[in-house]
């Protein structure tokens, strides 16, 4: 956790990157010229700063930075390339600490060894799903899968994650994510618009509107009742929701369909949305989680973009 410390510049405070509680409560501690800001009063500041928090029922660890497991891996994407971008993006932008797991291959069946140890997300507080295991139908896997998101670890599925599991009979996984979806369309631009402004993850976005590279739309099925769709998506006559946020019992559980292309995964507004996404369904949307220096820009790819294969 960093230490954030005020300094004073001709009686002006600045900060520099600090630890969130003591940001949380510095107006309340005033901060007096930098000819008084020597070692002793520093001591007194973050002394006082600390006895606030306390008193006000916050503590440092509620402050700590989320851990985020990102589980990747199967057919048709760049996943390489794109774990990369998507670790290096939201931990640029927010207080996350992001693990990447790529298995399986390049299978559209693979059953991950991760998922085989039961405890498979201990220790996490939000798991993002981004493999690409359409093909597998095993009902007791993908409930294995679930489990710890039935016992309230909050869930993020991006692009081909709402395609994974689609063979299996029911709806298990269809449940979780709040929507059903089993094709989609040519790779070609998404124009997206956001129908949900006042949502707490759209409402914060510095873009309303979107038209994207190449890109693949996701079809609707069904659109679940505990569902609630943020932002949709055109292509030609077609129209879906690309973006939206499930309650998977008390679990919050947030999803796009976007992401199919190194282009998309890197550009700003993507990661912009994915972040605010990961820290709703943590419920930590707030300025005390999220960075306010500017991000640092993503590894960008070098290598072609993946050939357009069906998942």
């Amino acid at each position: 956790m960093g230490i954030r410390c005020a300094t004073a510049i001709s009686g002006s405070a600045s900060w520099i990157d600090t630890n969130p509680v003591l940001h949380a409560f510095a107006l309340k501690v005033p901060v007096p010229s930098q000819s008084f800001m020597n070692a002793p009063f520093r001591f007194w500041w973050l002394a006082m700063a600390w006895m606030l928090a306390e008193k006000s029922g916050i503590s440092a660890a509620e402050f700590r930075p989320l851990r985020a497991l990102l589980v990747c891996g199967g057919c048709c994407h760049d996943y390489p390339v794109q774990k990369d971008v998507l670790k290096r993006g939201i931990e640029s932008r927010a207080r996350i600490t992001v693990d990447t797991v790529q298995q399986g291959g390049t299978s559209k069946e693979s059953q991950i060894p991760l998922y085989e140890n039961p405890n498979w997300a201990k220790g996490y507080d939000v798991v993002i799903h981004d493999e690409c295991f359409g093909a597998v139908a095993d009902t007791n896997w993908i409930s294995r899968i679930l489990a710890p998101h039935r016992a309230g670890l909050p869930g993020v599925n991006l692009h081909c994650a709402v395609h994974s599991y689609r063979a299996a009979p029911g709806e298990l996984w269809q449940e979780y994510l709040g929507l059903r979806s089993m094709k989609h369309g040519k790779a070609e631009p998404i124009r997206i618009r956001t129908v949900d402004a006042r949502h707490p993850i759209t409402q914060g976005l510095n873009w309303r509107d979107w038209v994207t590279g190449n890109e693949e739309l996701y079809n609707n099925v069904k659109v679940f009742p505990t569902a609630t769709v943020l932002q949709r998506g055109a292509q030609g006559d077609d129209d879906f929701a690309v973006t939206w946020v499930n309650r998977y019992g008390r679990t919050r559980v947030f999803s796009t369909s976007l992401g199919h292309f190194n282009e998309t995964v890197g550009d700003d507004r993507y990661l912009d949305l994915v972040t605010r996404g990961v820290l709703w369904a943590c419920d930590r949307l707030d300025a005390s989680h999220l960075k306010s220096i500017p991000p640092i820009p993503p590894v960008r790819s070098t290598s072609p973009v993946t050939p357009a294969v069906k998942p």
